[in-house]
């Protein structure tokens, strides 16, 4: 076998049995120290460059599973240098790119999706530890509906999850002698090396996916198979979990079934099952959501209350308390205030989102005569509210003016609970 040309792994600053995730980790970490962007001294910004052409070489290869055994075994898959000659990404795109929240902006008033304002950072993910053997990790996930009153309240939830379960007849093998054979056209490498005559005296060598196994290094005792999976080594089955949703839910959460879901037989485990939540009601209160975590409520308001004065009642909050605002200021037309703690709960900080509401006039669908107009101007909202000592009065804030000093965290797409040894990662159900 003919030695690389270049030492990925050395490059990247990590040994042979890296998982992904530590591969992904060092790329991050040393694209954030090498970026030409950071080095401002001219002898500084050019070895910057070359470093950075090297690593974004380096990972090109080592992320991408078939181009990384073909390395391993052959020695054969040097990358080429990256062409940066339109200028270098920026780590925004580097980050983003690698499915990770990055240093984006965010457009308008930060919370705020309707006014305009500065641009702003996101947070980086965290970088995982070096080291340590290569684990195959398999997923899978499964989306569960949830009422928007249900993670204020809390509630359990039996689910059924299917899944391809491991065949006990042949143990995952699809064969009867519950044993798979070394695919004999690849010798078990998953990868065939095919050499091609592309001149006098002249050949080329490429490996390529060994279609006689599919990649996996294995196949089936055809001689004898398993009629009950038909040679597959699963079968279709259910998983019934009961789940909790505590009070006051963070619905970003991602709950986690270890090891309970389809079973990989080419790697003889199951999958883990990552269990989603979406919430599916929101237009029964005429809400949306911004930001993750915040409220939004699109208000429709007669001219004449957006300019003498209002209240605002909302009979039917989530939460299930009823609440009303008092508008003691003109309103124009597009106005947005909001409510501190009034939106969706947020685990990352142990506190609530805004519920935002944004003012919308009520304009005449016709041209007015002088008498029509005068009355249109004057008719006025007047909301038939009994009990009003059962509304929870709350105060209006002006973006403005006043910003909400619990901003919910949303520099990640989903939140993971913290595990209870400490660690962080997805929340686990107990099997």
């Amino acid at each position: 076998m003919s030695q690389p040309k270049k030492d990925y792994y050395a490059i990247l600053e990590i040994n042979k049995e890296a998982s992904q995730e530590e591969i992904t980790a060092a790329y991050r970490q040393l694209a954030k120290k090498w970026h030409p962007d950071r080095h401002k001294d001219p002898e500084k910004k050019k070895l910057a460059e070359e470093k950075f052409k090297e690593i974004t070489e380096a990972n090109s290869i080592l992320s991408d599973e078939n181009k990384r055994r073909q390395y391993d075994d052959f020695g054969l898959c040097d990358g080429e240098t990256p062409d940066f000659s339109q200028g270098f990404p920026d780590l925004s795109e580097i980050f983003g790119n690698m499915g990770m929240p990055g240093m984006g902006g965010m457009g308008g008033m930060p919370g705020f999706p309707f006014m305009g304002g500065m641009g702003g950072m996101g947070g980086m993910g965290g970088m995982h530890g070096m080291g340590g053997s290569r684990e195959v990790k398999i997923q899978q996930e499964f989306k569960v509906k949830l009422k928007v009153e249900e993670i204020f309240t809390g509630c359990e939830k039996t689910i059924e999850i299917p899944i391809e379960d491991i065949c006990n007849d042949c143990d995952g093998t699809g064969s009867k002698s519950k044993k798979k054979k070394t695919c004999t056209d690849c010798k078990g490498k998953g990868v065939k090396l095919m050499v091609r005559q592309i001149g006098p005296g002249m050949i080329s060598q490429q490996t390529v996916p060994c279609s006689t196994c599919e990649q996996k290094g294995t196949v089936v005792d055809k001689t004898n198979p398993c009629t009950n999976c038909a040679s597959k080594g699963t079968k279709s089955s259910k998983l019934t979990k009961k789940i909790t949703i505590k009070k006051n839910f963070d619905y970003q959460t991602k709950m986690c079934l270890r090891e309970s879901g389809n079973y990989d037989t080419n790697h003889g485990k199951k999958a883990d099952i990552y269990i989603i939540f979406k919430l599916t009601d929101l237009e029964n209160y005429n809400l949306k959501i911004s930001n993750d975590y915040d409220l939004v409520y699109d208000l429709d308001i007669k001219i004449w209350d957006a300019l003498s004065g209002y209240t605002i009642y909302l009979p039917n909050h989530p939460s299930g308390n009823k609440y009303s605002f008092k508008l003691g200021e003109i309103i124009k037309d597009g106005d947005v205030r909001f409510v501190k703690k009034l939106g969706l709960p947020n685990d990352d900080n142990g506190s609530f989102g805004k519920l935002i509401i944004k003012f919308n006039y009520v304009y005449p669908k016709t041209i007015m005569d002088n008498e029509n107009l005068k009355n249109f101007l004057r008719d006025k909202d007047e909301p038939k509210i009994q009990n009003k000592n059962d509304f929870i009065k709350e105060k209006l804030c002006n973006p403005e003016i006043e910003m909400d000093d619990h901003r919910p965290n949303n520099s990640r797409n989903f939140r993971n609970s913290h595990r209870e040894d400490g660690e962080s990662g997805p929340e686990c159900i107990q099997s």
